[in-house]
């Protein structure tokens, strides 16, 4: 929900902003384009300007010069004509240079060769005078070909340069109010845009905690009803009434949850107590019934003698039953702190294996044992793990009543000793493949369902595991799975819990 929210709130402003961003990017680069174009442009055609300028001037002094001559008819005037030639040669090239257009570069080539011409005539005179004299040879030149060849052509030349730099102007001049123009648009846009995306998110904002109160309304309603309380939600109010309501409600729902589960699980511990006094009973019934018949036997006044031999031994087993049923039941309850040592596997397996050898040879029972030359030392008590292999062993012995198969493997795998017993029998039934280690869970009709939970107990004291599978060609299978001595740590709750 708040994801949502945001998201709707920040995409109108995002586009928004990318959309500024976009146009304002445009804008400069149009402009920093536009710029750049009309400096190169103004760049050139004042560079053009000032070579037409510097080429018309060196010129004009040599048309000066050649005037003074002529008035005066000295030739000192003529002598700085060489130093004038070369000032007006570095203007001309330096024009041409800057000369891109065709009208310019044909004004140039125009000024080169009247440039060139009018300096061949004039190094001729110098060298071969005619018998009249240079004065009306000179007076041609100047008026024929210094006029008409070399400065008509360089004024022009200037004359178009002088009126690019003025377009240019022009046009720079246009780019500046056309980008004052854009940006005074682009600043009213955005406050527009600005102002409707506000509109825009307002408009959301309002809607999504319409919506959202709308929900938190029935939702109060709701939880009103579940936790039986009166939920007169009001239909207007401060923001903060409906969420109130909201939190009163969930809070009364929790606190019936919890009266709940307190309920629950007193009922549970009632099942469990009943379950195991029920237990107690089916199992405690049949020996007392069978200590009370000898006992009435024995007092029987019609019966010379009281009671005979065989019925003691009778007596005496029922005894030991029943203290054996009292012993499994304190196990399960309070279980025995394992008191640990180091022990062999394998050895201790082959004893468990060796104590049901005679009633699995009775059953016609196939026993085998694959065990791995070189188990690991366990840090254990002997005792509880060989309640639970003689647990296991008999619970396989007691699905193999007519024979079969039992086969217990034991092998180290990664500092962990894995254990499996397997028998051919009906195997697990369905449904009870997790349920198989909780409480007065069995299969037999006269189990009490607390062998295989008290073994898990064990196991776990341990740091251990114990699971139960079917397996793949049928029967159950069991796997115990215990830390090595140098991997093995004991819980502390399991500790905790063995000590009570």
């Amino acid at each position: 929900m708040q994801t949502r929210i945001v998201a709707r709130l920040t995409a109108p402003v995002v586009a928004v902003s990318v959309l500024l961003v976009a146009v304002a990017v445009s804008a400069a680069w149009y402009a920093r384009d536009s710029q750049r174009n009309v400096s190169v442009m103004l760049d050139n055609h004042v560079a053009s300007v000032h070579a037409a300028q510097e080429l018309e001037i060196s010129l004009r002094e040599i048309h000066v010069q050649f005037d003074r001559y002529l008035i005066t008819g000295e030739r000192k005037h003529l002598d700085s004509v060489p130093r004038l030639q070369m000032r007006a040669a570095e203007a001309l090239e330096g024009a041409e240079k800057l000369a891109t257009m065709d009208q310019e570069q044909v004004l140039m080539r125009r000024v080169r060769k009247g440039y060139e011409h009018f300096f061949a005539e004039y190094d001729r005179l110098e060298q071969a005078p005619p018998p009249q004299g240079v004065y009306a040879k000179v007076l041609e030149l100047i008026d024929t070909v210094l006029a008409r060849e070399i400065l008509e052509p360089a004024r022009e030349y200037l004359k178009i340069n002088e009126g690019m730099l003025n377009r240019a102007s022009e046009a720079n001049r246009e780019l500046s109010q056309r980008l004052t123009v854009g940006l005074i648009g682009l600043g009213v846009c955005g406050s527009v845009a600005g102002l409707l995306a506000g509109w825009v998110i307002a408009v959301s904002l309002r809607r999504s905690l319409l919506n959202t109160d709308r929900v938190l309304r029935d939702t109060a309603a709701l939880l009103g009803e579940a936790a039986h309380v009166p939920s007169e939600v009001p239909t207007t109010g401060p923001p903060g009434t409906t969420l109130q309501r909201v939190t009163h409600a969930a809070a009364a729902v929790l606190n019936r949850l919890k009266q709940t589960e307190r309920d629950a699980l007193r009922a549970e511990q009632l099942a469990w107590v009943g379950q195991m006094a029920a237990g107690i009973a089916h199992e405690v019934r049949n020996p007392l019934t069978v200590i009370k018949l000898l006992v009435q036997a024995a007092t029987d006044p019609r019966r010379a003698t009281g009671f005979r031999p065989q019925d003691l031994r009778v007596l005496e087993g029922e005894i030991l039953r029943l203290e054996q049923i009292i012993r499994t039941f304190l196990d399960f309850a309070r279980p025995p702190r394992p008191e640990k040592k180091p022990v062999e596997p394998g050895e201790l397996i082959r004893s468990c294996l060796a104590g049901i050898g005679a009633r699995a040879e009775l059953q016609g029972v196939d026993v085998r044992a694959v065990l791995s030359p070189a188990l690991p030392m366990l840090d254990a008590d002997p005792g509880q793990l060989g309640q639970v292999f003689y647990n296991l062993l008999f619970n396989a012995l007691d699905v193999l009543p007519t024979g079969g198969t039992l086969r217990v493997t034991a092998r180290e795998n990664e500092d962990v000793l894995v254990v499996q017993i397997s028998d051919t029998g009906p195997g697990l039934p369905s449904g009870l493949e997790e349920q198989i280690f909780d409480p007065f869970i069995s299969t037999k009709e006269t189990g009490l369902g607390l062998g295989l939970s008290i073994c898990r107990r064990i196991v776990e004291a341990h740091g251990g595991s114990i699971g139960a599978a079917n397996g793949p060609a049928g029967g159950a299978v069991f796997v115990v799975r215990l830390p090595c001595a140098a991997r093995q740590v004991l819980p502390e709750a399991l500790v905790s819990a063995g000590a009570k």
